[in-house]
């Protein structure tokens, strides 16, 4: 029995037509490209030596549950920051220098979750 080449176009071409949507759907579910860090200028933080970094979730609509790890010495801390953020809202982390030495956070994880969710997670977080 032979594959006829009319057969393996048709399936490729099938293929190609899942993997677009898988990659748009993925697209849509990624909630980490609406996440952003960013330092303002602080008090606290100058004596410091450094700045107040913020995360904020850029969504307009969509509230994202955040995973953070934290860097000191470029060592990850132990524990990991996780909450809900709000649609354009910004949360501070702490300042970029601590002791002579920097602080960093990076992201593990956004996921886009429901009120619901987060009181399922968190609890009532009015």
């Amino acid at each position: 029995m032979s594959i006829k080449p009319v057969s393996v176009a048709l399936f490729a071409c099938f293929a190609g037509i899942l993997l677009s949507a898988n990659s748009l759907v993925a697209a849509e579910d990624d909630a980490s490209r609406f996440i952003e860090f960013y330092e303002e200028a602080d008090e606290d933080c100058e004596k410091k030596g450094g700045a107040r970094i913020f995360v904020k979730n850029t969504h307009e609509k969509q509230i994202i549950d955040l995973h953070l790890d934290r860097y000191f010495y470029d060592v990850r801390q132990g524990g990991r920051s996780m909450f809900p953020i709000k649609p354009s809202a910004s949360q501070a982390l702490g300042c970029s220098r601590v002791f002579d030495a920097e602080q960093r956070w990076e992201l593990v994880s956004a996921t886009f979750i429901s009120e619901a969710g987060v009181n399922e997670r968190y609890g009532d977080q009015q």
